[in-house]
């Protein structure tokens, strides 16, 4: 979850913030495995397919602060299977954030921009950062995937892999070639600023039950760093109701 849903939660802090960035030159390589090999390996070094898929759902709390201002606030997200999702974020000078998905409503409420529907392009990418099994990879979720290259990132040598879903939305994943984890996403995603583009970075791993995930997440969006630090992940503790659409988006989807 969290390898794919900061993109959704920096576009709300996009809109809040002011922010933005782009991504990284690929080196191209040959003889490489194929993209299959690679997020196989990929699973089985995060605790394996099976481990992934006996998860019902997930809640992850933490901490971000946006690099050089004087801004930071506390975050708490949850998903559930199959597709839904809701991320807050609380920034002491503006207030709570939210972003969610039950499976069928995009939504999004802000102090800034109040309540609002999440509609067309923003609506399908919302649909897919909360499709829970994103990271199996499987064919109910991916169109298309292929292997770029092979490049360095932050000293590390990785393989660049370009993955399209069923819905038709495009990224760029990066892992490690020495343990296979997963390390970086690029990608852009529609904003209320227009097409935004991203790179997260996951970092220091650990193992939470039976998974390894990211303790750390850096963005670099248009010339800002955002640091998530997360303290806790949770399983198969969260409530169904947590999805339930706020009064505020339910009056507006009876519009």
């Amino acid at each position: 979850m969290v390898r794919r849903t900061l993109g959704s939660l920096s576009c709300a802090l996009v809109v809040a913030l002011v922010a933005a960035q782009g991504g990284v030159p690929v080196t191209h390589a040959q003889n490489l495995p194929t993209a299959r090999e690679i997020v196989d390996r990929f699973l089985k070094a995060s605790g394996g397919a099976g481990a992934f898929q006996a998860i019902k759902s997930m809640r992850v709390k933490g901490t971000f602060t946006i690099v050089g201002q004087s801004l930071s606030g506390d975050l708490d997200m949850m998903a559930a299977r199959p597709n839904k999702l809701l991320m807050r974020v609380n920034i002491a000078p503006i207030g709570i954030i939210e972003e969610g998905f039950d499976g069928k409503v995009g939504w999004s409420v802000d102090p800034l921009q109040g309540p609002s529907l999440v509609t067309d392009r923003r609506l399908s990418e919302r649909a897919d950062e909360a499709w829970f099994d994103a990271e199996l990879h499987q064919d109910d979720y991916i169109k298309h995937m292929s292997v770029i290259g092979q490049e360095m990132l932050d000293g590390r040598s990785v393989y660049r892999l370009k993955v399209v879903t069923l819905r038709g939305n495009e990224q760029f994943e990066l892992f490690d070639v020495e343990n296979g984890l997963q390390v970086g996403v690029e990608a852009s995603r529609d904003t209320p600023l227009g097409i935004v583009p991203s790179v997260l970075l996951m970092k220091e791993y650990q193992k939470f039950g039976s998974v390894l995930m990211p303790t750390k997440v850096v963005q670099r969006v248009l010339g800002q760093e955002h640091v998530f630090v997360f303290t806790s992940y949770e399983f198969d503790s969260v409530p169904v109701s947590t999805f339930d659409l706020p009064p505020a988006i339910k009056a507006l989807v009876k519009k």
